[in-house]
């Protein structure tokens, strides 16, 4: 089962910031959660794509981003989040460039201004830094996710044949919840051998200046 956002929910007005603490954009007042933004459940291809990787035909969330490589360079692509994996699809081919196993995942990082940039910590591999316009629709897609493929329950066949549920694990324990962590600066691995730190500044004008600099030594 998959706590799937509801189709049409419109964000509260006025605005909360997110966790208490992450500021919202002024054009989000009145946005619809709508999940899948790219329209990628009509698509036979992406079908075929989930097929191919084991996954349902279900898409949680969808929407174009901007990828910032490990030269800084923005790139577009379009974020998938499927129940087992996302992916980071060519803008242009809908090829998959990245997959990444969702529990897998060890975090999400994000600043507390009212920025577009989040990063996808994936410890075993190198991280994500991304440019979403609708970020905290995403990190919810993925959070509920990371829940329900996580906690789903070890079961075990008896000498029937028959699966039987893992009873030393009580039902009324809460899914894990996947980290999401807020700051005004964080780490992510542009690769194996480079780190960046992503700073975040207010600005006397009110907007927020971010730049991405390599760790050195």
């Amino acid at each position: 089962h998959f706590a799937v956002i509801p189709m049409g929910f419109a964000v509260e007005t006025p605005l909360q910031p997110f966790m208490g603490r992450k500021e919202r954009r002024r054009s989000s007042a009145g946005k619809l959660f709508l999940g899948d933004h790219c329209d990628l459940r009509a698509s036979p291809l992406i079908a075929k794509l989930l097929a191919k990787h084991g996954e349902p035909a279900l898409v949680l969330f969808s929407e174009e981003v901007l990828k910032i490589n490990r030269r800084g360079e923005a790139v577009p692509r379009v974020l998938l989040v499927a129940p087992n994996a996302l992916f980071l699809l060519d803008s242009g081919t809908m090829r998959v460039r990245r997959k990444i196993q969702i529990k897998r995942l060890a975090a999400i990082r994000m600043s507390e201004h009212n920025d577009n940039f989040l990063a996808l910590i994936h410890p075993e591999e190198y991280d994500v830094l991304l440019v979403c316009a609708r970020k905290i629709e995403a990190t919810l897609a993925i959070g509920d996710a990371f829940g329900a493929v996580t906690g789903r329950r070890d079961t075990e066949k008896d000498e029937s044949g028959s699966r039987k549920k893992d009873e030393s694990r009580s039902e009324n324990l809460e899914p894990p919840r996947l980290p999401v962590e807020l700051s005004s600066n964080f780490t992510y691995a542009a690769g194996a051998d480079l780190t960046k730190r992503v700073t975040f500044t207010r600005l006397e004008n009110g907007e927020v200046d971010t730049t991405v600099a390599d760790i050195v030594g």
